[in-house]
């Protein structure tokens, strides 16, 4: 049979990088493809439910909801959906204390961007009760088609955030550019209200276009906001005719999100939901499907040896392994993480590729990392 290995230490750090560089953020949720209304209404019903899990206001609740309407009404208005992968429509939500900032980035035409430019900083140049007057005129003399209103859209936003809108443009070709927008709600009003940068955005837009990364979610995990994360990926980032490719891409993703659920340390007991991230990468031949969240480092030695034992087995003796998980983790009601290691091999057919980065002595960091072909 061999010899258990030690886990890999040094082999995969970018997970672990990426979930300590948002982890100024209670949550993060980035997305990079195409956009339509279904999977707009999915990334809505998420972000709804991780509101009503941290317990944020319903005033709060109901900008924030606003703003992720019209950011993503506004790529599917404007996006073009033959554009190449680099110029896909780009959208973010993070979360820090009681502050949102809801991010976009789509391609429009090089001739809008002179009065896109002039609506913006139009709308940012007004205080709160000249821009309730201006929407008011606006709405009377403006003709709605189905690119949306002539700024109605920009003018309700900065009104119900109390801060100005931040925005930016980067040329592509002589015809396109990319176009970077951001709200920020904050809880109270400001005095000096202030756009913010976007610095931070454009790394993060540039880090998933150079990895060819479709989703990134870090926050808390709980059974609560599990359902509508799969969802909002399965209608999205492994959306495929090919049902067989679909079919394993979500089971996968399933255990994955059941294996920190129900079996990852949380640091903060004060919080509910364990703290982890997920990540999806896109590729020709398929999908990668990631997973990082926190472990007992006592654990460690155990859960590797599960790993290694389903990685080096056979077809025969993994159907031998699983019947013995089953035996040894029949609990009522509870499922251990053997078993879920082993369906993923078998519904791949792929190694799982694990990497171990010590924390501290009590807790390390487990990235789990999987292929599905196509």
């Amino acid at each position: 049979m061999g010899t258990v290995t030690t886990p890999r230490i040094e082999q995969d750090k970018f997970l672990y990088g990426l979930f300590k560089d948002l982890g100024d953020y209670s949550l993060s949720y980035i997305y990079r493809g195409n956009f339509n209304p279904q999977l707009s209404d999915r990334i809505l019903a998420l972000a709804e439910t991780n509101m009503n899990i941290t317990g944020e206001s319903q005033k709060t609740q109901k900008r924030v909801y606003f703003v992720m309407v019209e950011s993503l009404q506004n790529i599917t208005r404007h996006q073009d959906t033959k554009a190449e992968d680099d110029n896909t429509g780009f959208f973010v939500v993070q979360s820090s204390g009681k502050e949102h900032r809801i991010a976009t980035g789509n391609v429009i035409d090089s001739d809008q961007v002179d009065a896109l430019r002039g609506k913006l900083e139009m709308v940012n140049s007004l205080d709160q009760d000249t821009l309730k007057s201006y929407y008011k005129e606006m709405l009377s003399t403006t003709r709605l088609s189905e690119k949306g209103g002539a700024g109605l859209g920009l003018i309700e936003m900065a009104r119900k955030t109390g801060n100005k809108l931040a925005f930016d443009f980067q040329s592509i070709s002589d015809h396109l550019a990319y176009f970077y927008f951001q709200a920020r709600i904050t809880p109270e009003w400001n005095e000096n209200p202030s756009a913010g940068t976007l610095d931070y955005v454009k790394e993060i837009h540039r880090l998933t276009r150079e990895r060819h990364i479709s989703l990134i979610y870090q926050g808390f995990f709980t059974h609560d906001n599990l359902k509508s994360l799969l969802s909002m990926t399965e209608g999205s980032v492994v959306s495929s005719e090919d049902l067989a490719f679909k079919r394993k891409s979500v089971n996968v993703m399933i255990e994955l999100l059941q294996n920190i659920c129900n079996h990852a340390a949380s640091i903060d007991a004060s919080r509910e939901g364990k703290p982890g991230i997920l990540l999806v990468t896109t590729e020709k031949e398929g999908c990668s499907l990631a997973a990082g969240n926190y472990i007992h480092t006592a654990q460690v030695q155990k859960l590797a040896a599960k790993i290694d034992r389903v990685n080096r087995s056979s077809d025969k003796e993994l159907d031998d392994f699983y019947a013995e998980t089953m035996m040894t983790e029949s609990e009522p009601g509870a499922r251990g993480a053997g078993l879920g290691f082993i369906d993923m091999k078998i519904k791949t057919g792929n190694n799982l590729d694990y990497a171990v980065m010590p924390v501290d002595d009590k807790v390390s960091f487990l990235s789990l990392r999987i292929k599905v072909n196509r």
